[in-house]
């Protein structure tokens, strides 16, 4: 069924008395109409004072139960651009200005393999054609590997017709409908965050009353060391574990996705995993509970609790690595393609850059300063 019809549907459901004109007048369906017209419906009142009428004139509220007024919405939200991308209600949510923004996600299924950065930068140095230095800022955005198209659309402008939505039209209908249709929002989409900021406003600074009707959620944090820090020293207070506390009053989540990693440490990707993954393993996830963390590279450190995740350790989410970078650029204007190399000494193994060409040290920063 086509969505237009369905939006027509739900208009006739408001005005009945639409219909009404288009038929030979009656004088009893005229007496009828104007009786309910007249009648009182029953308010209920908030603890402000407000009136909330039930609308029980409405056929729309009166005749249909609430699991058919959801699956209602749930046509209404369909657009045009859904069959497009990998995640056809996904919205990215981000705190901009003073205002909150919602985008479409406009990743594609390639875009789930995580190197695939990499593996166009791999074409780029073997036949010298290409812009390095722009995938290289992709590499290394704070989105993540997997929203690098999203992040473009807003900071170089995008077609906002991609971006439609009937949230606001459908919520200014009436008092009666609003919180239902903020209900099916949280409830059909998935909300995605990609900056910290915003994650920690929308769920701990200033939640919403309906975030416990979310379902979806996928957070993708790239954070600075000083965020990581009160896990290494075993600190009770820190906002990332706020955040997990606040994602934890959820009860019917049925897919969650938290990608962790650290900028600004270049290429040396290195987190508490252990420690961090502590508050995790409590969070009630329905259906899938996937973790994404740095690759596992033999890295020195000397600040304490960086241990890694047990991989023989049964945990109630699913980990997945991303790989090791190779590339970065450590120079301005220009990107150096590395490996890592490994060298054991007794019962301890560490790793360090090599580059491909010449032979300049890298210096490791976690050895260079604590905090």
């Amino acid at each position: 069924m086509a969505v237009g019809s369905i939006q027509l549907k739900v208009k006739s459901f408001f005005r009945p008395s639409l219909k009404k004109r288009r038929r030979p007048s009656n004088s009893s369906s005229d007496y009828e109409h104007k009786k309910l017209k007249n009648v009182s419906t029953p308010a209920v009142h908030n603890d402000g004072g407000v009136g909330l009428d039930l609308q029980l004139a409405s056929p729309f509220f009166r005749d249909l139960p609430i699991e058919i007024r959801k699956m209602i919405y749930g046509f209404v939200w369909e657009g045009r651009h859904d069959d497009k991308y990998h995640t056809p209600r996904g919205r990215h949510i981000h705190f901009q200005n003073g205002h909150w923004l919602n985008t479409r996600c406009v990743m594609y299924e390639d875009d789930e393999d995580l190197d695939l950065i990499q593996k166009n930068m791999d074409i780029i140095h073997d036949s010298g054609k290409g812009d390095l230095v722009m995938w290289q800022k992709r590499l290394a955005s704070t989105w993540g590997s997997r929203h690098w198209r999203c992040e473009e659309r807003i900071e170089y402008g995008r077609q906002k017709s991609v971006d439609h939505t009937d949230f606001m039209s459908m919520m200014l209908v009436c008092k009666r409908m609003f919180p239902e249709a903020v209900e099916s929002i949280f409830e059909s989409h998935q909300f995605l965050f990609n900056d910290f900021f915003s994650a920690h406003r929308f769920f701990v600074y200033n939640p919403s009353p309906y975030i416990p009707h979310m379902r979806h959620l996928d957070l993708s944090l790239s954070l600075p060391f000083h965020e990581y820090t009160p896990f290494i020293v075993n600190a009770p207070k820190s906002r990332v574990r706020e955040l997990w506390e606040a994602i934890g009053r959820i009860s019917c989540l049925h897919s969650l996705r938290i990608s962790l990693d650290i900028y600004d440490r270049g290429p040396w990707r290195k987190i508490p995993e252990r420690a961090v993954a502590v508050q995790l393993k409590d969070l009630e996830v329905l259906k899938t509970f996937t973790v994404e963390l740095p690759p596992s590279l033999p890295i020195k450190v000397h600040p304490p609790n960086m241990q890694p995740l047990d991989p023989q350790e049964k945990t109630p989410f699913k980990v997945v690595r991303r790989p090791a970078l190779r590339y970065w650029q450590f120079s301005p204007g220009e990107v150096e393609r590395f490996k890592w190399e490994t060298h054991t000494k007794g019962q301890q193994t560490h790793c360090f850059i090599s580059l491909d060409e010449g032979a300049r040290n890298i210096p490791n920063p976690f050895l260079l300063d604590f905090f």
